[in-house]
């Protein structure tokens, strides 16, 4: 569409009429493109993108109704509008015309003020709808957004809820208890080490005997340090006891940072970070918990210095008015900015946790308890503030700590350790779903459906992307556009079921048209219009019984294509589900999202043969019981039999076994596997259950 001047392309096999018409309309403002065939026409609309389309009907060649035919089926040129004009008049020319995609017909000879009137008007239509679907796309936009934004505060809810259940409250207070005694007994001695160091070290100075000078200044040193661990355990174990009591006392902000900064001000030199200071003034007087303002302070700062390196660390304080920011009522914020590590959202979820660093390099890195955060975050909360972070990896972190200035001890409570156990709330997840469409909004709604159905999901951007995605994770089920640039969903789709492993995987078709036939020839499961409903998803899914761990499944581990694919056609049709892997290594990288009653498995494979497959397989606890039957072409030595003594149930030639012994085997084992299952939760339960007989093959 030209945003300017309108652009009229004019079709017509007489050069007379294309004068005529070109005449009429640069005169009365329009730009003008003619063409005298249908072919031409059609590629000249692919290179101007006119605003409306003149068509004559009698032309060689293409006539008018193949042309517009042609137009409508092309995407970018579906919408032009296309007004026909021609001397026939029947009332069948004008039907074909309509039914080819026309909007319009004039007939020939025109008047051109009526044929400048519907040009017009057809240019307006355009133009408008043209607005109109720019604005409804607009409008998706934010929608999408809205939605992410709206699922990622009910997923940052759910975390937290799921926190809580991780309290085992019995437990956490016994540990608490334990904390709180043993923190006591070792403050005491510790107290003792660091006032006889600091004695001796004044004696040294005085005897002058420098070197023993500097060994005491390292215990004492030392000593501090450990002291101040154990004051971090007493204060965590009073806080989740109940026990903390708050002391308000009213001092002036600035006086408070500057104390801190002389404190904090050696750890920021000695990995040469630069301290910045924005105090906002006037800052005025707050009435709170000095000490433990202080300590929030000092926790955040020293972080800061311990995880930059040469970088810079910035403190900004200001006095915000009653919902400026976070708080309700008039609040001191200190923000605490640096350019350290940062943090991955993952790490951003166990930040305020007790005992707990972003992740254990972390802690060997940089040392400490893990303490530091959890305290700041509850004295915080006790004063009736509110904390937030902010953190980008590699880039460094931002902390804002919000405190009001009238703290008020009637108004604070301090959250117990709850006493309820809280079921997680999201769903364990284990059938994979790959979501393939070139379009970023549709791969996002369809994520968002499917997650909240309970399903792992990944997303390709276009056919070669999927087919990758596909062959590295062996999705329970693919939903596949079929318009997509490049490879599109019919290609996608016939390679799929070309290989192998991937065939019976099943893929439903999603498209803003109907093209079941096509989808169905091609071997796609389901077909689905667009847009796609989230109640169509689940149901679909349903259908096919995606996810649902009811549908025994057998894995096949076979290298040859022939026998894996006729063991598995066998296997299918008795009613089981099949997973089939060519070696061992994908068979193991599988195991825990596909949950198989039972392994087939051939010895002699490529990356990992069925030997060392069983071998880690009995390593795992969660696998160990699953039957595995060998089937072998192999004649097997003693050494290799006793390789597998206790392994495997049974080994099966492949040269000598047939259809109905192998079904036969494969209920049997099931059944014997279930059966031991069921004994072994029963007397995890208590019960005390006869010794079942085994089943002999």
């Amino acid at each position: 569409m030209n945003l300017n001047t309108p652009l009229i392309l004019i079709v017509d096999d007489s050069l007379t009429n294309l004068t005529l018409l070109n005449a009429v309309l640069q005169q009365d403002g329009f730009q003008v493109v003619l063409a005298n065939s249908g072919e031409k026409a059609f590629a000249l609309a692919q290179e101007k993108q006119p605003d409306v389309i003149l068509l004559d009907v009698e032309m060689p060649g293409w006539n008018g109704y193949e042309t517009c035919k042609r137009l409508k089926k092309e995407p970018l040129l579906a919408q032009i509008p296309v007004l026909f004009l021609s001397t026939l008049n029947k009332a069948e020319d004008k039907l074909r015309a309509f039914e080819a995609g026309g909007i319009d017909y004039v007939h020939k000879p025109f008047q051109e003020k009526e044929l400048l009137a519907r040009v017009h008007t057809h240019v307006e239509l355009y133009r408008l709808r043209e607005k109109l679907e720019q604005k409804i796309a607009e409008q998706n936009q934010e929608i999408l957004a809205y939605a992410t934004q709206l699922e990622k505060k009910v997923a940052e809810r759910t975390a937290e809820l799921n926190s809580a259940k991780e309290i085992a409250e019995t437990a956490n207070l016994t540990k608490t208890r334990f904390l709180a005694n043993m923190s006591h007994e070792l403050r005491t001695p510790m107290s003792a080490i660091i006032g006889y160091s600091e004695m001796l070290m004044e004696d040294a100075e005085d005897l002058e005997m420098l070197d023993f000078c500097d060994d005491l200044k390292k215990i004492r040193v030392a000593g501090k340090h450990l002291l101040g661990l154990i004051n971090d355990v007493l204060d965590i174990s009073k806080i989740e006891s109940g026990r903390m009591d708050l002391y308000l006392e009213t001092f002036k902000v600035e006086t408070l940072v500057n104390e801190v900064i002389a404190t904090i001000q050696p750890l920021a030199d000695n990995k040469a970070n630069h301290l910045e200071i924005h105090l906002v003034k006037p800052l005025g007087e707050i009435t709170a918990d000095l000490t433990k303002t202080r300590q929030i302070l000092f926790n955040l700062l020293s972080n800061a210095a311990k995880f930059t390196e040469d970088g810079r660390i910035c403190l900004q304080v200001k006095r915000e008015a009653a919902h400026e920011g976070l708080m309700r009522e008039e609040s001191i914020c200190f923000c605490i900015k640096d350019e350290g590590i940062g943090m991955t959202p993952e790490q951003q979820q166990k930040l305020f946790q007790p005992f707990s660093q972003v992740d254990a390099s972390t802690t060997r890195r940089f040392g400490g308890t893990g303490l530091g955060l959890a305290i700041t975050k509850q004295f915080t909360e006790m004063m009736g503030g509110q904390i937030s972070v902010e953190s980008e990896f590699g880039s460094g972190s931002r902390f804002s700590i919000y405190l009001p200035v009238q703290v008020n001890l009637e108004l604070v409570t301090l959250q117990q350790p709850k006493k309820a156990q809280f079921d997680k709330l999201t769903t364990e997840v284990h059938s994979i779903v790959l979501v393939i469409d070139d379009d970023s909004i549709t791969r996002e709604l369809l994520k968002n459906y499917l997650s909240q159905l309970g399903y792992s999901v990944a997303v390709a951007a276009d056919g070669e992307a999927g087919i990758k995605r596909a062959k590295k994770l062996r999705p329970d089920a693919i939903l596949l556009d079929v318009r997509m640039p490049g490879m599109d969903g019919w290609r996608v789709l016939s390679t799929l079921k070309k290989d192998s492993l991937l065939s019976d995987i099943p893929v439903i078709m999603t498209s803003i048209e109907e093209e079941l036939n096509q989808g169905y020839a091609l071997g796609a499961t389901d077909y689905l219009v667009k847009p796609v409903e989230s109640n169509q998803l689940g149901a679909i899914l349903n259908k096919y019984h995606v996810g649902d761990e009811s549908q025994r499944l057998v894995m096949v581990v076979e290298d040859d294509v022939i026998n894996r694919e006729l063991v598995a056609k066998i296997i299918k049709q008795e009613g089981w589900r099949v997973f089939k892997a060519e070696n061992g290594r994908v068979a193991l990288e599988h195991l825990e999202d596909k949950k198989p009653a039972l392994i087939l498995l051939d010895l002699l494979m490529p990356e990992m043969d069925g030997f060392e497959f069983v071998a880690h397989l009995r390593q795992n606890p969660k696998w160990r019981n699953i039957p595995v039957v060998v089937l072998t072409s192999t004649k097997l030595s003693t050494a290799d039999q006793a390789r597998l003594q206790g392994y495997v149930e049974t080994i099966f030639q492949k040269e000598s076994y047939n259809r109905d012994d192998l079904l036969e085997l494969i209920q049997k084992q099931v059944a014997t596997a279930a059966q031991s299952h069921l004994q072994q939760e029963l007397e995890n339960q208590g019960w005390t259950i006869p010794a079942l007989p085994k089943n002999v093959v």
